[in-house]
Formats: structure tokens, sequence, C-alpha cells
């Protein structure tokens, strides 16, 4: 009877071992698909940030150079406007 006492007891402690290997695989597994997870969508969320910064750029530039030549534009032709009056008076 002891005999199957110590097998048990051998095969008992075996299997706890396993059982705590499995759990200790299983916690590193989880850890890392969260751990990954978490690096890959902070990435990707630095990555749309960015992109929106440069079309948020791009079109600030663009809408400023617009506003550049509406203002030389409109400078240009209150100028031509004002030539007419100068001769006028100095006439």
């Amino acid at each position: 009877m002891s005999k199957y006492t110590y097998i048990l007891l051998s095969i008992f402690v075996t299997s706890c071992a396993s059982v705590g290997a499995v759990i200790e695989g299983g916690k590193d597994l989880s850890m890392s698909v969260v751990d990954s997870t978490v690096k890959t969508a902070g990435n990707i969320t630095n990555a749309a940030l960015e992109d929106v910064s440069s079309v948020v750029d791009t079109v600030g530039n663009s809408v400023s150079n617009v506003i550049d030549t509406v203002v030389d534009e409109v400078d240009q032709q209150t100028n031509e406007l004002q030539k007419p009056e100068e001769e006028k008076q100095e006439k």
C-alpha cells in the first residue's frame, strides 16, 4: 500500500508542478498580448495624430497663402483706384 501512496504522491507533485508551469505560461502569454496590444494601439494613435497635424498644417499653410494672395490683389486694386484720384488732384 505504501508503494501506491508514493506513486500517487509523485504523480500528484509532478502534476502540481505542471499545472503551476501552465499557469505561469498563461500569465506570461496574456501579459505579452496585453503589452503588445497597448504598444500597438499607442503607435497607431501617435501616427494618426501626426497625420492629422500634418493635414492641419497643410490646410493652414494653404489658407494662409490664399489670404496673402487676396490681400495682395486687393492692395493692387485699391492702388490702381487711388492713382486716378492722385492724378486728378495734381491737375
